[in-house]
């Protein structure tokens, strides 16, 4: 990792945006133990002149990266891969960019966190409105130049005021490194750069260290910059800007104080209380235009506050011509944007005007749901109320069956326990029947069949009977026949092959 941020800086300090393409132009992946880690190239010189001793204990903690934030496939390599990957060819790099890298090899170190700031590595800052300088022996210090230099204990890390489309990277050049020096571009980083005398180191300078640090909100437009002037009357504007912006803060610093309207004159602005409100005091009235020339020099000479024009007076013709110059070429060349601005808001703001008539329908039509919804509600809350008298109704008709049905039931089970004891009752009396039936046949059998035997055998009638039926079976034979019949059925013989058999 080490390597892969002193690449990074290394770019970025140059003016180019890092690219895979080119760092594996230089490093390429290698083992190292049970690491993997990145050492330099065969076809390429080493960017890294020197590394220190340690980078800390870096190896003490680890994270995982989740592979849905890499836009690729990854390659899970094992220990034992061969690593080949070929280096990419000059022919797919920057010319520029790769001679320019070739010429800065330097150290590998841990870099503070100004630097990686200033190059936008790193987004820790707190100073919206300002960003961050390397000072050397008075002179700011350009981040390729800090990180060429081995030894940079006497480098003062400061801020300045944030300049629009300054690059910061390359502070007091403004420029990208090429070869030996910086050239000119259009675009580095993200700052756009408009088409301006280039500015001149000294001027720069002043700017960065001898300008009063001022907020966004009191801080004036510096127009006089791009003009080279001597040194003195370039102080003496300095002081004069100080001076605006001072009094400025005064007049703006009391906001919410009741203090008396003053009005402005062209006359001396002695005797002015300098707490006091500014009005301007033209003879501009409601129906004038700015097609009359007078109305527009009436309304011009009293625009400023007296303490300005005052400044302004005391300006030599010098001077004065070139900030009218450059104020007239700031704004003609700020006037296309603008209108193209306003266009585009205009444009927007007609996109609103369709989109909020739309959404005035949307809501119309919403509301009308609405009320369309209140009249379901209206009309189910009817229903519900409907819903729970009938409910209550046949709750109460339940209830009145049920207690009559109890009633029943109640009278039901007296009358089966009536029953009940009806039919123990009774069944007592016929266990008594079945207790004297009972006893009845059982002198039946022991002795009644006895006496009807015995009554039998001493009635004359069955025995002259029975002894005509012997008589008749001896006259058949069929008494011998019946004897035989039983011995041949004991002996297990069939009857039919008995002599005696009549079939």
């Amino acid at each position: 990792m080490a390597r892969v941020l002193h690449f990074e800086v290394l770019c970025r300090a140059l003016g180019y945006d890092p690219s895979l393409l080119l760092f594996r132009r230089f490093f390429r992946l290698a083992k190292n133990g049970d690491w993997f880690t990145f050492e330099n190239t065969k076809v390429e010189t080493c960017l890294v002149s020197s590394m220190v001793t340690t980078l800390g204990s870096w190896k003490n903690t680890f994270f995982w990266v989740s592979e849905s934030i890499i836009p690729f496939k990854m390659v899970w390599r094992h220990p034992d891969a061969v690593l080949n990957d070929p280096e990419p060819s000059e022919s797919e790099l920057n010319d520029a960019f790769l001679s320019a890298i070739r010429g800065c090899p330097s150290r590998v170190r841990p870099f503070p966190e100004h630097l990686l700031v200033l190059l936008g590595v790193s987004n820790i800052w707190a100073k919206v409105d300002r960003d961050p300088v390397l000072m050397r022996n008075g002179l700011v210090m350009s981040a390729l130049d800090f990180i060429k230099s081995d030894d940079t204990s006497d480098v003062v890390f400061e801020d300045a005021p944030t300049v629009p489309g300054e690059n910061v990277v390359v502070r007091t050049s403004e420029q990208r490194f090429e070869g030996s020096g910086y050239v000119s571009v259009e675009n580095v980083k993200g700052f756009t750069k408009s088409n301006v005398p280039k500015p001149s180191t000294r001027r720069l300078s002043r700017r960065l260290l001898k300008a009063t640090p001022q907020s966004t909100s009191t801080e004036p437009v510096d127009l006089s910059d791009d003009i080279e002037v001597s040194e003195d009357q370039a102080e003496a504007e300095v002081e004069k800007e100080k001076e605006l912006v001072v009094r400025g803060k005064k007049v703006r610093g009391k906001k919410g104080v009741a203090t008396p309207v003053q009005e402005s004159s062209s006359r001396d602005v002695e005797g002015l209380n300098p707490e006091g409100t500014y009005v301007p005091s033209w003879l501009v009235k409601n129906d004038d235009t700015f097609k009359d020339a007078a109305v527009c020099e009436d309304a011009l000479s009293h625009l400023a506050p007296p303490s300005v024009r005052e400044v302004i007076a005391e300006m030599d013709d010098d001077t004065m011509l070139s900030r009218m110059v450059l104020t007239t070429c700031n704004l003609a060349a700020m006037l296309p944007q603008g209108i193209t601005r306003f266009r585009q808001r205009m444009r927007e703001y007609e996109d609103f005007s369709k989109k909020k008539d739309k959404m005035k329908s949307s809501l119309a039509s919403m509301k009308k749901e609405v009320a369309g919804f209140a009249e379901k509600e209206a009309a189910w809350k009817k229903e519900i109320e409907d819903l729970k008298k009938m409910h209550a109704i046949e709750m109460g008709d339940l209830k009145k069956s049920f207690e009559a049905n109890l009633l029943k039931l109640k009278a039901d089970r007296e009358a089966l326990s009536v029953q009940q004891k009806a039919f123990r009752e009774e069944k007592e009396g016929l266990k008594a029947s079945v207790g004297q039936v009972t006893a009845d046949n059982q002198w039946l059998i022991e002795h009644g069949f006895q006496q009807v035997v015995t009554y039998l055998l001493h009635s004359k009638e069955f025995n002259s009977a029975l002894g005509d039926v012997y008589t008749k079976l001896l006259n058949l034979g069929k008494h011998q026949g019946l004897t035989a019949g039983y011995k041949l059925h004991e002996s297990g013989q069939p009857l039919e092959k008995s002599p005696i058999w009549r079939g």
